[in-house]
């Protein structure tokens, strides 16, 4: 039984700041202790754990906390700035893939230069690679400390310890069917189509299941989890939550696939939406044509929530709204 910390659902999970952080954490603590100076970035992937490494500045710092959200500006920001530390959560929300959409993004980092005090600011690591590429955002902060893929042995404790009751992990039953799935692509020439064989296992544990020596499935289950979700804590425990059962295989570790290719349009919308995490419809409209259309596919496709007015990424479909994304070669 899942304890009570998870039953929210989406929150980001726990986890220890030296642990995600990696090398990188040793810059981050000399900020917080006042050695270094200059404002710092923490770049992580969606659920990846960011809010953990802020939560840390702000115990450090007894800062001063803004969370922004979709359509929020630099005047939430100079609400709270009071001559103290400051910890700024999801700054991706501080520019538009528009014309004149960096404004609130331009305003904010000139602000920066004048904040005589330490200023710690979270980023959604897809927004920060394309500020970086179009408004070179990185040069503004001297220290960068950014969120590391965990381990399978790491992913396995600390998604096994908010469970009360362990299931049992078992080997996939070599009689149960193939290992190989069939996948069809359509093209649009004369709709012409070919067959992908796709593994369900990955290679490592497609090797281990059929080496001499006899691996505790738990392990070649937790291997394929840490790999299916890139060591992304907050989406191995999506995957985790939505597969898991009483018994566990290492086929249960995957995550939610689309057969179907996206479309110029869908994918740059799904790409607007995996680097911000949430968004408005209303900033999608003028950005994404037939916008109706694309958020219906990409939502009965498991990529992503469309509810009041807001859309936001699942979890769970991190890696493949990343693979279609990118595969559309869309920054």
């Amino acid at each position: 039984m899942i304890d009570d910390a998870v039953k929210g659902g989406r929150q980001e999970p726990d986890i220890d700041v030296p642990t995600l952080l990696g090398e990188d954490h040793e810059a981050f603590t000399a900020v917080l202790s006042g050695e270094e100076a200059g404002p710092v970035a923490v770049v992580g992937e969606p659920f990846s754990g960011r809010g953990a490494v802020l939560d840390r500045a702000v115990q450090e710092l007894d800062a001063e906390r803004v969370s922004l959200a979709p359509g929020d500006g630099i005047d939430e920001i100079r609400a709270k700035i009071n001559g103290g530390p400051i910890v700024i959560e999801d700054c991706q929300h501080l520019y538009e893939r528009r014309i004149g959409g960096f404004e609130e993004l331009s305003a904010f980092l000139e602000d920066l230069v004048s904040i005589d005090t330490r200023v710690v600011t979270g980023w959604n690591q897809y927004a920060w690679a394309y500020l970086a590429a179009v408004q070179e955002l990185d040069r503004e902060f001297p220290v960068v400390a950014e969120a590391q893929p965990l381990s399978a042995e790491r992913i396995a404790e600390l998604v096994l310890d908010r469970y009360d009751e362990m299931p049992t992990f078992v080997p996939e039953d070599p009689d149960g069917g193939s290992l190989i799935v069939t996948t069809r692509h359509q093209f649009g020439w004369r709709d012409w189509s070919v067959s992908v064989p796709i593994p369900k296992l990955d290679p490592v544990a497609v090797k281990s299941q059929f080496s001499d020596g006899e691996l505790d499935p738990k392990d070649v289950t937790f291997g394929r989890l840490a790999a299916v979700s890139n060591g992304n804590l907050g989406v191995a425990t999506a995957i985790w939550e939505t597969n898991h059962g009483l018994e566990v295989r290492p086929s249960d570790a995957a995550a939610p696939t689309s057969d179907r290719d996206l479309d110029r349009e869908e994918a740059f919308c799904l790409r607007i939406v995996l680097a911000k995490e949430r968004v408005t419809r209303t900033q999608l409209t003028g950005m994404v044509d037939r916008l109706d259309r694309v958020l219906g596919r990409l939502s009965r496709d498991g990529l992503v929530t469309v509810e009041d007015g807001l859309v936001e990424l699942i979890p769970a479909a991190v890696p493949a709204a990343t693979k279609k994304t990118e595969r559309g070669q869309i920054l």
